[in-house]
């Protein structure tokens, strides 16, 4: 599984580099909040975040305590290392559900009080609704620092037993980015498409040259059947967290670590390599139009 996921098909260096940019930029975000709102969302972010946690960890639990009892019986080194690291995830999700109910409070209790605002500082502490909400918002921020630690390090515990535990919503993050690469390469040749769809409805009304609107239909035909073909692989990608996870069964499965390649890989790296030729094609039209 891990040779066919380091093989999957690159997109032109020029999108590669724009995404980059944009993904580095995107994921340094401030705890200092602006106002309500601003706060409102990285509450939301949050409360996202442990939702896919508590799901993923839904899995685990059916997963990790039938492998320890195996491995208790068998290797107690194994065992030490998974148990260890397996607890750990366990508390960190606690602490940062319990953190999260903390700000809820928070906010609940400023709301609730009209005239109070972020820089309140409400009547039996003596710091502000700010200041509270940021130190446990950055708690929350090192538990999931804490937490991606241990899930690497689980990951690597049932490696000394040629398994492999793979988290599927993790395996699609990356693949779900290259729908912006990918359409990016498509916005490329847009303007030269219209143009395209444009010839086609002058040809309609024009019936002085048969020869070169019958030729301008085909063209046109050709170019739509490739959009359509865009279009779903665009729509593929756009969900192919949910068609993984249909197929996996969940957010977490363990296999053997030479399992083959699943469905939704498969047809991913396909679609892709269809997606780009298919761009090729289009210019290469719109090069003899």
């Amino acid at each position: 599984m891990k040779n066919k996921k380091e093989s999957l098909i690159r997109v032109s260096a020029s999108a590669g580099i724009l995404f980059l940019f944009m993904s580095c930029s995107g994921t340094r975000k401030s705890l200092k909040f602006d106002d309500v709102y601003s706060l409102d969302v990285h509450i939301f972010e949050k409360k996202e975040w442990l939702d896919v946690r508590k799901n993923e960890l839904e899995d685990l639990d059916k997963i990790v305590p039938p492998e320890l009892k195996r491995f208790l019986k068998n290797d107690f080194q194994v065992y030490e290392k998974i148990n260890t690291q397996y607890t750990k995830i366990l508390n960190q999700v606690q602490e940062a559900d319990s953190l999260i109910s903390k700000i809820d409070d928070l906010v609940d209790k400023m709301k609730n009080n009209p005239p109070d605002s972020l820089d309140t500082v409400p009547e039996d502490t003596t710091v502000s609704y700010r200041d509270m909400i940021e130190k446990q918002a950055k708690q929350i921020g090192r538990l999931q620092l804490k937490y991606g630690k241990s899930i690497e390090k689980l990951k690597k515990g049932f490696k000394f037993d040629k398994k492999e535990l793979v988290f599927i919503l993790e395996e699609c993050e990356p693949l779900k980015k290259n729908l912006y690469k990918i359409k990016y390469e498509r916005e490329v040749i847009s303007y030269e498409v219209e143009m395209i769809k444009k010839k086609l409805n002058d040809a309609l009304f024009d019936n002085a040259n048969a020869l070169h609107n019958e030729r301008i239909l085909k063209i046109a035909k050709t170019v739509d059947i490739y959009l359509s073909k865009l279009d779903k692989y665009e729509n593929f990608l756009m969900n192919i967290d949910r068609i993984a996870k249909e197929e996996a069964g969940g957010y977490v499965i363990l296999i053997p670590e030479k399992s083959d390649s699943m469905e939704y890989m498969t047809l991913y790296e396909q679609g892709m390599e269809e997606y780009l030729d298919i761009i090729n094609k289009i210019k290469k039209i719109i090069a003899s139009t």
